[in-house]
């Protein structure tokens, strides 16, 4: 097995009319030149595939004897023939056939490859859609650890010209990799997006900051988001630092309940009904909290240890009327569970008891029915490919925030994709500029 820090090269090429010798040119074809190119750059050639037609067979098989004699002297056992697919050979100029056979000579090849190894691919040989597949197939991404190389004609060479050069097709990659990433912000799929960055190489530390920021924040770990950009405070928009740093201090509910509207709607957009009925619990969950706890004026119980304390000062409050109304509500025609963990039915109870509570609890009794299709979707293992009042559930939400919470209800993860689009794009712009210089 070779050792991976003696990196080789693996030729892929299919064979054309030209190889091993080309009686136009009376010169040697471009297989061999690149063979004989990559020895002088004292490169090891560690394996040769030659991917040929019907009409090329022996072409192939004189491409390989001309290879393993001197001065090239290739191991035999380290270069291969491939017939391709029976079509190609029918029809050599179908451009996804090309592809397909190209992308089979490379499947054949990659488990042997060791960490550095370089695929030379070559660009210069068989019909024209043959030549260009390989620049398709780097492009493309497959083919990440990659050289696509040309073999100029020596009969057309001017002044100055190398026979054999590079062909840079990063420009066209990354436009491909630039698409697909925007394409993941724009849909809030921030891990994939880091992922996808990575994989290129096009993003830089900013932009990966802000794509963690992006995916904490939407999973409501706020702590991690914060430390995600802290080391870029200077660069990015003090905006993403000041509202993490309220969220993460919880010290305004309604802070949290916005975001959980938010995260709501993202669920939403992505039809990812399921979870956008949960965002809706918790909302709904955090709302009756709130208000009940601004009512009451202490915090509800954090765990089950806190709850007879709980209970002890609900049977106080207002001179006892409270309890007495709570005693005698029915929901559902059943009696409320009192003394234990405040639930929703509770919850709502208390707020029932006040006449100034009566506005704010017609959408959030709306919103209790689709808490109730969450807890069925839940327990009973059923799924959830559509909720035709999702808009009016979104409007319900919005109508709770706008009585308890002023400001904008504009969601900061559309204005945050922006800025990471941004951010992106001038980043790739930054990868172009230092390759071409």
């Amino acid at each position: 097995m070779r050792s991976h820090i003696n990196m080789a090269s693996i030729i892929l090429s299919f064979v054309g009319k030209q190889d091993p010798y080309s009686d136009n040119t009376t010169a040697e074809g471009s297989i061999v030149t690149l063979v004989r190119h990559l020895l002088q750059e004292h490169c090891i050639i560690a394996r040769v595939i030659l991917l040929y037609t019907a009409d090329t067979q022996q072409r192939a098989i004189d491409t390989r004897d001309w290879l393993t004699m001197a001065p090239l002297e290739l191991d035999a056992g380290a270069i291969a023939t491939l017939a391709v697919d029976e079509l190609l050979s029918h029809d050599p100029v179908n451009l996804l056939l090309a592809v397909q056979a190209a992308r089979w000579g490379m499947d054949a090849v990659l488990p042997e490859m060791a960490a550095g190894d370089w695929l030379e691919l070559n660009a210069s040989s068989g019909t024209p859609v043959m030549k260009s597949a390989w620049s398709i197939l780097q492009a493309a991404g497959y083919a990440l650890h990659s050289r696509v190389w040309q073999v100029r004609n020596p009969m057309e060479m001017q002044v100055g010209q190398q026979r054999v050069f590079q062909t840079n097709v990063d420009t066209l990659k990354h436009e491909f990799e630039l698409k697909i990433v925007t394409r993941q912000v724009h849909d809030y799929n921030y891990g994939g997006a880091i992922a996808t960055l990575q994989a290129s190489g096009l993003g830089d530390d900013a932009v990966e900051a802000l794509l963690t920021y992006a995916r904490c924040r939407l999973a409501l770990d706020f702590d991690r988001a914060f430390s995600a950009i802290a080391p870029f405070t200077t660069t990015l928009d003090r905006r993403w630092k000041q509202e993490i740093s309220k969220l993460r201090s919880k010290t305004d509910r309604r802070d949290l309940l916005r975001e959980a509207y938010f995260n709501a709607q993202i669920e939403y957009r992505n039809q990812q009904y399921a979870e956008f009925l949960v965002k809706l619990s918790q909302f709904q969950e955090g709302v009756l909290n709130y208000l009940v706890g601004s009512y009451l004026g202490r915090e509800l119980p954090a765990n089950y240890a806190e709850c007879d304390g709980f209970w002890q000062f609900v049977q106080q409050f207002d001179q006892g009327r409270l309890y007495q109304f709570l005693e005698t509500y029915r929901f559902r025609g059943k009696p409320l569970t009192l003394q234990k963990f405040p639930n929703r039915p509770s919850l709502t109870a208390i707020l029932e008891s006040n006449s100034r509570f009566a506005e704010i609890l017609k959408p959030i009794g709306q919103l209790s029915q689709a808490c109730d299709r969450r807890n069925q979707v839940i327990h009973n293992f059923e799924g959830i490919s559509q909720i035709e009042d999702a808009d009016d559930l979104l409007q319900q939400m919005r109508q709770v925030l706008k009585k308890i919470a002023s400001g904008p209800l504009d969601n900061p993860f559309d204005q945050l994709n922006q800025q990471i689009c941004t951010l992106l794009d001038r980043s790739v712009r930054s990868v172009r500029i230092t390759k071409s210089s």
